[in-house]
């Protein structure tokens, strides 16, 4: 009975998460999972940047099964979160740093992810233990190698466990109307490792290991010059509007990102002047970009009188949705923004709890203001009403992301010799790409 209520209770959460992420993110752009998505059982590992939006992340877009999640056993203090959790598919995992318990409880989750497998079922783990936000991947932990291992192993290598690799990135962690990319890999067999593990079990642990971070780091972001990531993090943001034209992994954005910015950090690692000089104006560049008040993402092009109209035509057809949509949600947004985010300190946890709490918040608010709506003009007329808060919402979110790209062209249209900076800056980074080829 209780598995019955659990995965009807699931299956509703899921319903209104899809829509609540809907509402978090202008785009979610996905590619691989169509070549993975049959595989079962299957071990999907990843990079870990945005708390609980992660997981979700799979959830959102892996509709045809229901992802197990591997997550740190300290938000299972209490019996009702533990249930909760345990309703929406979330399995604690011990860390000796946590200093909860034992982490031999481990032996106890790790058959529970086995029974899960043996059922043909999936399971996501985050290798790198926690969260953090900067674009790149940290060290791999043993722990998915271990469970997989052991799995095959109680299953003499007949389990035929997946693993499937893939990547996340975020064009903004904290902040709503942005676009979230989930980039799957190639999926492999841990049946592959059979005569290595059967040989040496560490050594196969380690080849494992290895294998899901190369597999990892070529689907995301993966700035791999560390000692200067705000350096390299500029010049990806620099370079973002020509990444598809130049790079040769043009797969999407990010891919073709993650080649460029790399393929720079190693040149100028081998070019120490070079890499001064090119920092020196790049920092340059970004400081005049902050100083006149333009958004570090804002498209470096030459603006026509035309666009800039047409642009502006928009914003001002969108704006009496943007004043109405901002009056209807004012009430949940003030418990969110005001209540919950803003005493929340660490950033990566922003877009989770907005996305958590307002999958709850909004139904609730909609449903009283329809009732209200329906008891003082009609049920008819305040269903009709109340079925266009989303849409208006929508061409609210719309009508911020187009006048920021507005604001940003009528400072460029101004001020011109900002756009010559960039393009100065741009050839420079051009001909560095030319010496490799």
């Amino acid at each position: 009975m209780y598995n019955i209520i659990k995965s009807s209770i699931y299956a509703i959460l899921r319903i209104f998460l899809n829509a609540s992420m809907s509402f978090s993110y202008r785009n979610i752009i996905v590619t691989g999972y169509d070549k993975i998505k049959d595989r079962k059982p299957t071990l999907f590992v990843s990079n870990h940047q945005n708390t609980f939006m992660d997981g979700l992340a799979l959830v959102k877009v892996a509709k045809n099964i229901n992802p197990n999640i591997l997550v740190r056993a300290d938000i299972f203090k209490s019996k009702w979160a533990s249930i909760a959790l345990d309703i929406i598919h979330l399995i604690p995992i011990y860390r000796k740093k946590d200093n909860m318990g034992s982490v031999a409880q481990n032996n106890e989750i790790f058959k529970k992810c086995f029974d899960l497998f043996n059922q043909g079922k999936t399971l996501l783990i985050f290798p790198e233990g926690n969260h953090a936000i900067k674009r790149f991947l940290r060290s791999m932990q043993k722990g998915p190698a271990r469970i997989a291992f052991q799995a095959e192993e109680e299953n003499n290598f007949e389990l035929g466990l997946n693993v499937a690799p893939f990547g996340l990135h975020y064009t903004n962690h904290p902040k709503r109307w942005y676009d979230l990319h989930i980039h799957f890999g190639e999926a492999f067999r841990v049946k592959d490792f059979q005569e290595v593990y059967q040989e040496n079990p560490t050594k196969a642990q380690k080849q494992f290991t290895a294998k899901i971070g190369i597999d990892i780091s070529a689907e995301m972001i993966d700035i791999k010059w560390h000692s200067e990531y705000e350096f390299m993090e500029k010049v990806r943001t620099l370079l973002k509007p020509y990444a598809l034209k130049w790079a040769e992994n043009n797969r999407s954005i990010v891919h073709a990102e993650n080649e460029l910015v790399n393929k720079i950090a190693d040149q100028l690692q081998d070019d120490e002047q070079k890499s001064v000089v090119l920092q020196e104006n790049t920092n340059s560049y970004f400081e005049s970009v902050k100083k006149n008040n333009l958004t570090e993402d804002y498209i470096a092009e030459k603006p026509s009188v035309f666009k800039l109209f047409f642009k502006a035509t928009g914003v001002l057809a969108g704006l009496p949705f943007w004043f109405v949509a901002k009056i209807i949600n004012f009430i949940p947004e003030f418990i969110i923004e005001k209540k919950v985010i803003a005493g929340v300190k660490d950033i990566t946890w922003h877009i989770s709890l907005r996305t958590g709490i307002a999958m709850f918040l909004y139904p609730i608010y909609y449903l009283l203001t329809f009732i209200a709506l329906g008891l003082s003009i009609g049920w008819i007329l305040a269903g009709m009403i109340v079925c266009s808060f989303p849409l208006i919402s929508i061409i609210m979110y719309e009508t911020e992301y187009h006048f920021k790209k507005l604001k940003n062209a009528f400072i460029i249209f101004k001020k011109p010799q900002i756009l010559k900076q960039e393009q100065e800056l741009i050839l420079e980074f051009k001909d560095l790409l030319m010496r490799n080829k």
